[in-house]
């Protein structure tokens, strides 16, 4: 990944720009105030990022605009499940609130709630080890039969355009979790938010 530092008192960027352009895996861009002229391109160029601009203070980043990845400490992450990631998509979805046994279900199988109750169990507790194997299980909100997240532990592209971030909505391209059909709801959810912004 390149890093280009942008000097704020250098009045041309110019050629700032042309060498973002010029980078195919994305570039990090540090202490940069840029003209309202780049900053669609900027901007553009943080969410393609090959790994995540590190919050202080946030081990772990959510990217859920396009297809969903989650880091922690940059670092992507692995679990046992390929359907452990979608579990916690899932929740990240729900934005803190609980989701019970029977939901989750639902979501992740689309409708199925009867033949994945052993399954969703070991996805649970694959999702539980892998978190605390990094030291950051406390992310997770466990009651009986249901769980949820705690959004203010996660830095989230998601959660920032729910809060009127104008750099999370520039970033936003209409494509939310791709991947999984349940996302679509919140999608178009997104997709007002972004129309009411361009309309202003």
């Amino acid at each position: 990944m390149k890093i280009i530092l942008i000097n704020d008192e250098k009045k041309d960027l110019a050629e700032y720009i042309e060498a973002i352009k010029n980078v195919d895996e994305g570039v990090m861009i540090r202490g940069f105030r840029v003209a309202d002229a780049y900053r669609d391109i900027v901007t553009n160029e943080i969410g393609n990022l090959s790994f995540p601009v590190m919050v202080e203070g946030k081990r772990i980043h959510a990217r859920t605009f396009g297809t969903f990845e989650v880091y922690i400490d940059g670092i992507p992450v692995t679990s046992k499940y390929n359907k452990t990631r979608e579990l916690f998509a899932y929740l990240i979805d729900k934005n803190g609130t609980m989701a019970d046994i029977h939901e989750i279900q639902t979501a992740l199988w689309e409708g199925d709630t009867t033949k994945h109750t052993s399954y969703l169990k070991n996805l649970r507790a694959d999702m539980i080890a892998t978190l605390e194997a990094k030291g950051v299980a406390d992310v997770l909100v466990r009651q009986h039969g249901r769980m949820g997240i705690i959004p203010d532990m996660i830095d989230c592209d998601y959660f920032d355009m729910l809060s009127g971030s104008e750099r999370a909505i520039r970033m936003y391209n209409g494509e939310y979790m791709s991947q999984y059909s349940w996302a679509e709801f919140t999608n178009g959810t997104l997709m007002g938010i972004k129309e009411e912004y361009m309309s202003r």
